[in-house]
């Protein structure tokens, strides 16, 4: 399947973090029936480009429809073209 934008929530509107001289992060919720494979391929979340950035973290509750997981993720860039790309962040 395709990311579904709508599913895509700010914990907060206009909640964000920031660090001195650096550009303001987000965190993020995103649950889908997609799986872990579908969600982390190149090219998923290509469709939230407009309101994500690097650094922005995504908690994502998986393959609902199927067998749940939790993954955390972080994009590592948001170039204006091809993909973007993101590193998983280690669930502790």
């Amino acid at each position: 399947m395709a990311l579904v934008l709508d599913s895509l929530i700010a914990y907060r509107a206009g909640a964000a973090i920031k660090a001195a001289g650096a550009r303001t992060c987000r965190l993020w919720h995103y649950a889908t029936n997609d799986d872990w494979a579908t969600v982390s391929a190149a090219g998923y979340w290509n469709g939230a480009r407009a309101h994500i950035g690097p650094g922005d973290i995504v908690h994502i509750s998986g393959d609902l429809d199927g067998t749940p997981f939790y993954r955390s993720i972080m994009f590592a860039t948001v170039p204006a073209s091809g993909n973007v790309t993101t590193v998983q962040v280690a669930n502790a």
